[in-house]
């Protein structure tokens, strides 16, 4: 089969578009508190070291701009080092799915009893109430 010319022309622009665009990815962290144990979900696309620091300056600088350091702030919790408070959940492309996924993992961490009770959590979600969870939360941690 030949090619045409708005052929090549078309593969030639959607080559450039396609190298120029870089989808980003993002991520889901927990953030455990060191005293009571319970757990912050979040979301970033920006690295988890600067996540972790931006949290961290919030706490040190008396501004609870997110439910992690509000939690630390308001009940006198303690905080730790990266290594010891933060993990990587899940990586995805920002959007409703990286939501979706958040609203997830905020559902069984709640239902678990382990989510801090400063994260904005209303109303359990009945598609996630089907899903397993024993994939994302061990019954015996």
């Amino acid at each position: 089969m030949r090619q045409t010319l708005a052929d090549t022309s078309f593969d030639l622009l959607f080559k450039r578009f396609y190298n120029t665009v870089k989808l980003r990815t993002f991520f889901l962290h927990k953030l455990k508190c060191n005293k009571c144990k319970n757990v912050y979900i979040g979301q970033s696309g920006r690295s988890i070291h600067v996540r972790h620091k931006e949290h961290i300056r919030y706490i040190r600088t008396n501004n609870p701009l997110s439910a992690y350091a509000f939690h630390i702030l308001q009940n006198i919790q303690e905080y730790g080092t990266i290594a010891d408070t933060l993990q990587l959940m899940k990586t995805c492309q920002k959007g409703a799915r990286m939501n979706c996924w958040e609203a997830l993992y905020m559902q069984v961490f709640h239902q678990h009893k382990v989510l801090i009770t400063e994260q904005k959590f209303s109303e359990t979600i009945p598609i996630y109430e089907l899903v397993n969870t024993t994939r994302i939360f061990p019954r015996n941690p």
